[in-house]
């Protein structure tokens, strides 16, 4: 900074006149390079400065004081011609070189005089605030306005305006510009983009919201208040929280105000007020924001109706547990009633369900209600069922005769007397506080089984809509499918029922005769040995001989049946008794020497020592036999080996054929009643033998396997307790 020279004044000090004048030089200079530091100052700082000679401006707010006039800034604001006049009067005395540059002037001179150059009409609005400064004697005013450089430029400027009101000098006025363009243009920014947001989320399909650092709510778009019913001035705040539900209000606010401690996202569920008073469930989630340097300015957040969708999810979760509870059961009244005690209240607060009998009647199986104080009104209802021929207005029976769902979403008194509906059934209705309805059919193969129907009452006070219809009807396609699959199950068990009983009849029938039919061929047998030795003879035992064969295979048969009904009415009988299991298969392989060497398969045994248990000898020898005779009959003239041994905890007999084998697919299922390994055509039987040797087993504690391939025999294991199981 350049200093003003000093003049050394000092001499020697003295009393007389030429002492005075020193120190009045000496004071003089001082104030010089004051005034000269201020002006290198002002000349040299980045805001504008204005000197101004406010003297007649002054006495132009005098002469209104004359004239009467009090309040100057009201008669400013009424008359706009003399703020003209009076700025016309003020005169620029000085201004710094920031002035210059500011207002694009090539020197200090070509701002000097009238403001006229540099006011716009916009500026006369802070000249009238000058105005009644000097009127009311204020040392101080600023306010932010606008001014125009000489080469037209608009820019936003920030004034100071003081003066010497103490001593009431108005000629020399310092006023102060501050350019604030860039500030203004980033405020018109901030403001535009809120005008956008608040336009973007004004019309976005969502509720938006706003809040501060501390978390109260500053925004609320019209989406909410459309919603909700709120003002603005009920919503604001935390005032939002009043439309919660009272039961989610409290731990809402909680969340909230967690999430705003830890700056962080969330989001969470609670039931919201809609302006018609009904709750609805919806997702509230926000982000937090933050300014330039990183501080937490609040969230912003938005807030989605999801009743819909999460009826939509309860009642997936609905049918998904009611397609475990209907595949439970295969009693369809059973798995209708299962699916009113489920329907209650995951899908309606009263669920009846009306059954349609074999002859076309109606039968009321089952009446749920979720409100326990509506129990005597389901009594009364148990005793009602819909009936084919009643009211067609009754939205059951209009379901059942026109094979299509009923929905009734609103029910009142006018819905009553439109359907025409009985007076007992509306008082019915009007009882249990009916608010709305669905009655769909269980429809299978064309026929009808069932009318399912769902109520809501004021107990819920929900309303049924496309949502819920559709996932009846889905349920009831379920239950139809199901519910016809229990009836075909049901009447094959009475088929299988009847069969059993038959066979067991048609058996025993046949059997008796076949007794004496058998000891005749004996007795005849013994009477033509008598005879001699003839060709005739031997021709004749020859028959005799073919004849017992058929009535013994005949008599196996009409076992095989027996121990089929036996099997089906649980009446299969085991007598234990200690014995040999080798002893017992080397008699049987004596038994049947002759017929494996007919067939060319003669039977290997291989036995070590004695394998003793209590088994049942006569079911027993049936079951050792039947795998014998199996194996000789598919052995192909190969040898049949037959192991018997113990592993100590089980006795284990092997018979193991070189015939044909048995194919994989057949396999699997060997052991099933009336199956077979081969054609039938070829080899004859019922199919029963291996299944009866199953059974037999199985009683007894034990088990058989089968391995086999095309072509390479088959091999049969057996496996017994030597005792019986203690559970037994």
């Amino acid at each position: 900074m350049p200093k003003v020279p000093r003049k050394n004044h000092e001499g020697p000090r003295n009393t007389g006149p030429g002492d005075e004048r020193s120190v009045l030089l000496r004071r003089i200079a001082e104030l010089e390079e004051r005034e000269a530091h201020a002006r290198w100052i002002v000349q040299r700082v980045g805001v504008s400065i204005w000197e101004e000679d406010f003297s007649e401006v002054a006495e132009a707010v005098r002469e209104l004081r004359r004239q009467g006039i009090r309040d100057v800034r009201a008669f400013c604001a009424g008359h706009p011609e003399f703020v003209r006049h009076a700025a016309g009067l003020v005169r620029v005395v000085g201004v710094n070189e920031a002035a210059v540059r500011m207002f694009r002037a090539a020197n200090p001179e070509e701002l000097l005089g009238s403001l006229q150059r540099v006011f716009l009409p916009e500026t006369l609005t802070v000249f009238a605030e000058q105005l009644a400064a000097l009127d009311e004697g204020r040392p101080f005013f600023q306010a932010e306005s606008v001014v125009r450089t000489l080469d037209g430029q608009r820019l936003d400027v920030l004034f100071t305006f003081s003066w010497d009101a103490a001593a009431g000098r108005a000629d020399r006025v310092l006023v102060t510009l501050m350019d604030i363009s860039e500030r203004k243009a980033a405020e018109r920014a901030l403001q535009e983009s809120e005008a956008r947001f608040r336009n973007m989320a004004d019309h976005a399909p969502v509720m938006m919201w706003v809040t501060d650092a501390r978390g109260e709510c500053t925004y609320l778009n019209r989406q909410w208040y459309d919603f909700t019913g709120q003002t603005e001035a009920q919503g604001l705040g935390f005032g939002w929280l009043e439309a919660v539900h009272p039961e989610d209000a409290a731990s809402a606010r909680e969340l909230f105000l967690d999430a705003t401690r830890r700056r962080a996202a969330h989001q969470l569920d609670y039931r919201l007020r809609r302006a018609d008073g009904e709750y609805r469930w919806a997702i509230d989630a926000a982000s937090p924001r933050f300014g330039p340097g990183g501080e937490f300015l609040g969230y912003v957040g938005s807030v989605i109706d999801i009743t819909e969708r999460r009826q939509r999810e309860e009642l997936l979760l609905f049918l998904a547990e009611t397609g475990t509870t209907l595949a439970s059961s295969l009693d369809y009244t059973t798995m209708l009633s299962s699916l009113a005690r489920l329907a209650v209240p995951a899908l309606a607060d009263w669920c009846v369900v009306d059954l349609v009998e074999e002859d076309g009647s109606m039968r009321r199986v089952e009446v749920v209600v979720a409100d326990p104080a509506d129990e005597p009104l389901a009594e009364q209802a148990r005793h009602s069922p819909a009936r084919k021929e009643g009211d067609p207005a009754h939205p059951s029976t209009q379901a059942l005769r026109e094979g299509r769902s009923v929905l009734l979403a609103e029910v009142s008194p006018e819905v009553f007397r439109a359907r025409a509906l009985g007076e007992e059934y509306v008082r019915f209705l009007l009882a249990s506080r009916l608010v709305s309805l669905m009655a769909v059919p269980l429809i299978a193969r064309g026929r009808t089984l069932a009318v399912l129907t769902f109520f809501t009452t004021a107990h819920s006070g929900r309303r049924y809509g496309p949502v819920e219809l559709a996932a009846a009807e889905d349920l009831a396609r379920r239950a139809a499918l199901l519910a016809d699959n229990a009836r075909l199950y049901r009447d094959a068990q009475r088929a299988v029922q009847l069969r059993d009983e038959f066979l067991a009849v048609a058996s025993h029938e046949l059997k008796t005769p076949l007794t004496p039919l058998a000891l005749k061929l004996q007795v005849l047998t013994r009477e033509v040995r008598t005879l001699g030795d003839s060709p005739q003879v031997q021709r004749l035992l020859g028959h005799l001989e073919v004849g017992l064969r058929q009535v013994k295979k005949l008599a196996e048969l009409m076992n095989g049946l027996l121990d089929v009904a036996r099997l089906s009415e649980g009446r299969l009988r085991i007598e234990r008794e200690e014995l040999d299991l080798v002893g017992l298969v080397r008699e049987l392989a004596a038994r049947l020497h002759s017929q494996a060497a007919q067939a060319g398969s003669p039977l290997v045994l291989e036995a070590d020592a004695p394998v003793v248990g209590q088994w049942d000898r006569l079911r027993l020898e049936q079951v050792v036999s039947h795998l014998i005779t199996n194996a000789i009959k598919y052995g192909a003239g190969h040898p049949v080996s037959i192991h018997v041994r113990s592993t100590g905890e089980r006795a284990l007999l092997v018979v193991r054929d070189q015939g044909i084998g048995i194919e994989p697919q057949v396999l699997a299922r060997l052991f099933r009643k009336f199956e077979r390994g081969v054609s039938e055509r070829h080899y004859g039987g019922l199919g029963l033998g291996l299944y009866v040797t199953q059974q037999i087993l199985q009683a007894m504690g034990g088990s058989v396997t089968a391995e086999s391939s095309p072509g390479h025999g088959a091999t049969f294991t057996v496996e017994l307790p030597p005792r019986e199981s203690p559970e037994k």
